[in-house]
């Protein structure tokens, strides 16, 4: 049993806006059971639209229409699925007494443009009639054809709410899915590939995908089956195997990340962190406190761009930059016990390095880093050589210092997990 999405709009199909509503609602149906086969993007095209929907209901057991239900000119998808199904506009009076209401509730003026919001096709069935937001369900030669709003905060309450418990009624033999992404960094996607196929080919219904994200692989198991237990067995013996191959590159379990981890473990063991950076520019603090309760284990984050700033912020030593430069171990060492010492806090994390794409000589080449980490114990300090654009090696550079971090308190371990060149 599988269905499809269609989302509609001229801001989808020129770039304008990304279609992440699509890749929400089909998330949301395959974790309930449901298949999809295909997701299209297309615009305000009447002749494109009548296409894809019947060509959708011919091949499909539902479809997921979205987009083009709003009150402007350029909403034309209820004028167009009316003509293309051969059905009138009714008026729903019901919705055109909510709009009134909240004219009036607003001092707005009656707009002829919001009463197109009120007209549907015939047959439409409202799927929040409380609700502010548009969306029905259009029953189609026996097809459930379910139109929802474009506006991702719209569309994702709706489907959750509304779409979910109906299709309940309309598929019965749904599968049993069980998923996990496990985030990996400090191996390639080939490496962990060589390491994991195996696994496909020992149970049945069993998927694993990679998928590069910025400095990490996600590494997603998916079983599906009729037999729900037989498929959480299947998925959790993979799991474990998946676990054991990776080991410690294995850096959070989806919907967590790396920073959340590593929060976590800092939470857990009593401590609390600083940064300093430099030529990451506050990336490595954006990604720490935009973990929900991060000011419980992390302190500050400061950004010493310039020479100076490292002097007067950090106590970095003039005589440590005079003689090593900005990007050395020994700056990079002297900017993770400054910002600690400044903080009082159990660890600092120092980040000093050339971005590019400019900056880089024959003994410091662009995506030359040090990453220093000074725990209770000991400073240490790594070089290490990021390959790609500025963007890439800011990610990276974050990405490892948090990475060496996790590994430490998670493994005791001092060897970061992307190799340094030493």
């Amino acid at each position: 049993m599988y269905g499809e999405i269609i989302a509609i709009g001229d801001e989808l199909v020129t770039g304008r806006v990304l279609n992440t509503t699509s890749g929400f609602a089909a998330s949301k149906l395959f974790s309930a059971g449901f298949q999809i086969s295909r997701i299209t993007s297309i615009g305000d095209d009447p002749d494109i639209i009548d296409h894809c929907l019947h060509a959708a209901i011919a091949r499909s057991d539902y479809v997921i229409i979205t987009g083009g239900l709003g009150p402007t000119s350029d909403d034309i998808t209820n004028e167009v699925v009316a003509k293309s199904l051969g059905r009138k506009l009714v008026l729903h009076k019901s919705i055109l007494e909510k709009i009134r209401r909240l004219e009036s509730q607003w001092n707005l003026d009656p707009n002829p443009l919001r009463e197109k919001l009120a007209w549907l096709p015939d047959g439409a069935k409202l799927l929040n009639p409380d609700g502010h937001a548009a969306g029905y369900l259009l029953e189609h030669d026996g097809t459930p054809l379910f139109f929802l709003p474009g506006i991702p905060e719209q569309l994702e309450d709706m489907m959750v709410a509304q779409v979910l418990p109906r299709l309940d009624k309309y598929i019965t033999r749904r599968l049993a899915v069980r998923q996990r992404t496990f985030r990996i960094f400090g191996k390639s996607e080939t490496e962990i590939n060589l390491l994991v196929e195996k696994l496909e080919f020992t149970r049945d219904g069993l998927s694993i995908g990679y998928y590069p994200d910025g400095p990490e692989v996600n590494v997603t198991v998916t079983v599906k089956g009729l037999d729900l237990e037989e498929v959480k067995y299947n998925f959790d013996k993979t799991c474990n195997t998946v676990e054991k191959l990776m080991e410690r590159s294995i850096v959070a379990v989806d919907p967590e990340t790396l920073e959340a981890v590593t929060g976590r473990l800092l939470l857990e063991a009593g401590c609390t962190l600083a940064v300093a950076e430099s030529c990451t520019g506050g990336l490595m603090a954006h990604r720490i406190t935009s973990v929900p309760g991060s000011s419980q284990w992390f302190d500050r984050g400061v950004v010493t761009y310039s020479n100076i700033s490292k002097e007067e912020l950090l106590g970095v030593s003039h005589d440590t930059l005079t003689s090593y430069g900005a990007v050395s171990s020994q700056t990079a060492i002297e900017m993770a016990l400054g910002v600690r010492r400044v903080a009082g806090t159990s660890f600092g994390l120092a980040i000093t390095g050339i971005a590019g794409p400019a900056g880089g000589s024959r003994e410091k080449p662009v995506g030359t880093v040090y990453i220093s980490m000074v725990t209770p114990e000991k400073a240490v300090c790594e070089r290490f050589m990021f390959p790609g654009t500025r963007h890439m090696i800011q990610a990276l550079a974050s990405e490892t210092a948090l990475d060496w971090l996790r590994r430490y308190l998670r493994y005791g371990s001092y060897i970061p997990g992307y190799r340094p060149t030493g």
